[in-house]
């Protein structure tokens, strides 16, 4: 099997997060397959979106669904680009051990995860681009593919990193302290000591730190997205590569909902 195709296969199987491995780290997620199967998939559902300027312009709009192609493995690199420095100092605080390399290696398993799963549903967008003229739907359509198959490689990152926390972190609970014969009334033989308790917080604080990342990522990868539309190509207006910065994705999606239901 093709090199990147047996990486991809083992990411998907969820070999990679394998709690033994990465006790050890993150040396077995190799780098360059990665990449090389996120850019094909990337590639492949662009095409599919592209599909839909390809049939509903006269004549066939090619450069926009080329441009779609590119579009797609770039909005997540760069994304990638705009994120990576605040992951490593969030995993960090988290208490993973990881340098610069492992934490690339780490982010770079979500972000295949969710290409995989927007190339799988891409003959689902050819189904629809082909049976329908709504520009509206599609606009949708494309939406909740794209916040589907994010919420998928977000669980998958979460996942991993609470793995790697588990593995490589040390136990943050203070030792019990040896008994002694003078214990406070009510107090049990064996019963935790009160030190451990802000070390708990410590964590949770932690965790709860990594999660507005991940709000954070998902922010930028919308907004992301909106600066490198069009991703479809409107039917009535002329090709551009990218359209003048105004609003902001969610401002859109709301407007387009509006549309679709005549509201």
């Amino acid at each position: 099997m093709v090199t990147w195709l047996k990486e991809l296969d083992e990411v998907l199987r969820g070999h990679k997060a394998d709690p033994r491995l990465l006790a050890d780290g993150t040396a077995h997620i190799c780098i360059k397959p990665l990449v090389f199967a996120s850019v094909r998939l990337g590639i492949i559902y662009g095409l599919f979106m592209g599909l839909y300027a390809v049939v509903t312009r006269t004549p066939p709009s090619l450069v926009q669904m080329m441009a779609s192609a590119i579009k797609v493995p770039a909005l997540f690199f760069l994304t990638l680009a705009v994120t990576f420095p605040s992951l490593y100092v969030f995993s960090a605080l988290m208490g993973v051990r990881l340098g610069p390399k492992d934490t690339l290696r780490l982010i770079l398993v979500p972000i295949a995860v969710n290409l995989a799963v927007l190339a799988s549903l891409g003959t689902i967008t050819g189904f629809f681009t082909l049976s329908t003229s709504s520009y509206q739907f599609m606009k949708l359509l494309n939406f909740f593919f794209f916040a589907l198959s994010g919420a998928i490689g977000l669980k998958i990152l979460l996942s991993m990193l609470s793995r790697l926390e588990e593995a490589q972190m040390p136990s943050m609970t203070v030792p019990a302290a040896p008994p002694q014969t003078d214990q406070a009334p009510g107090s049990e033989p064996g019963s935790p000591t009160p030190a451990s308790q802000p070390m708990s917080r410590e964590r949770l604080m932690a965790r709860r730190t990594f999660q507005v990342w991940v709000v954070i990522y998902a922010l930028v990868g919308a907004q992301m997205g909106w600066i490198l539309r069009p991703f479809i190509g409107s039917p009535d207006l002329p090709f551009e590569w990218f359209r003048n910065r105004e609003a902001n994705i969610f401002v859109d999606v709301a407007r387009t909902l509006g549309e679709l239901l005549n509201l």
